[in-house]
């Protein structure tokens, strides 16, 4: 299995990937347009899983730079794995990664979210030594 950066090319893969996991609810030219930006982006690390000649996994995150915090942080958005791909190893390969490249830049902690009822994710987080820590609200603005 190969893990690398996103390119340009990988956009239509990644886009299914992530549509999976937002329910198809993702519109592709804004998606497209936010995708090339992120590209040239140096806060953002983007990352695909790659086996037999395939893209079966996607992590996006970001460093950010936080008030309340003395070094960086890394927040994991986005990650998936292709359902006929899972249980393989793979979701833990570029989790590492998405590790690895956090301590790399001197952060501090590594965050992410996961949908309240998706018990599957918090149990592999939960594996991969991350602990619950908070509440995530949000509130719809139209």
């Amino acid at each position: 299995m190969e893990i690398r950066r996103i390119t340009l090319n990988d956009l239509n893969r990644v886009f299914e990937l992530l549509n999976e996991l937002y329910e198809n609810k993702l519109k592709y030219d804004k998606f497209s347009q936010i995708y090339q930006l992120k590209l040239n982006d140096i806060n953002s690390y983007y990352i695909v899983a790659i086996l037999d000649n395939k893209i079966v996994g996607v992590v996006t995150s970001e460093i950010q730079v936080k008030l309340h915090r003395a070094r960086k942080q890394s927040f994991i958005e986005d990650l998936i794995v292709d359902k006929e791909y899972r249980n393989k190893g793979i979701g833990k390969a570029l989790l590492q990664n998405a590790v690895d490249y956090a301590k790399s830049n001197d952060c501090e902690v590594i965050e992410l979210t996961s949908y309240i009822n998706n018990e599957n994710a918090h149990r592999f987080y939960k594996n991969n030594n991350f602990v619950k820590h908070s509440y995530k609200f949000k509130q719809y603005l139209n």
